[in-house]
C-alpha cells in the first residue's frame, strides 16, 4: 500500500491551491479534496515513515500554507500496512515524525489491508 497527504474540507477549493503549489495531486484536483501519493507503493511501514519526514523536512512552508489555505478542514497522512493476519501487530511513529507532523497541525492514520482474506 502506500503512504499518503490527504487535506480537505467542504469548501476547499484544491484547484486554487495547487494553481501556485510545488506539490502534485494525484490524477485532477478535485474539488474539496486533495491526495498526493508519497511514495511507490512498494514500501513497507518504515520505508513509508522514513518518506513522510523527508516529505515534512522538503515541503514544511507549503504544507504550513495547504493547513492555513481558505477551506480546508483536516490534513493527514495515511500510511497503508498489508496485514498478515497475525492476532496482534504493533505500529509505532518515530518521535521525530510526530514531532513535525504535529508542529504542521497534520494527523496521522494507519490503514490495515487484509493481505489474504481472514479464515
Amino acid at each position: 500500500m502506500s503512504c499518503v497527504l490527504r487535506a480537505g474540507g467542504a469548501d476547499f477549493d484544491s484547484a486554487a491551491f495547487l494553481a501556485d503549489s510545488p506539490l502534485k495531486a494525484d490524477g485532477d484536483a478535485k474539488p474539496g479534496s486533495l491526495s498526493i501519493t508519497l511514495d511507490s507503493g512498494s514500501e513497507g511501514l518504515h520505508e513509508q515513515l522514513r518518506l513522510a519526514v523527508g516529505f515534512l523536512d522538503v515541503y514544511e512552508d507549503e504544507l504550513r500554507r495547504l493547513g492555513r489555505f481558505p477551506g480546508v478542514e483536516q490534513v493527514g497522512i495515511e500510511f497503508g500496512i498489508d496485514w498478515d493476519g497475525q492476532a496482534a501487530r504493533t505500529t509505532s511513529f518515530p518521535p521525530e515524525l510526530l514531532w513535525r507532523a504535529g508542529a504542521l497541525d497534520i494527523g496521522l492514520d494507519v490503514t490495515h489491508r487484509f493481505a489474504s482474506p481472514p479464515a
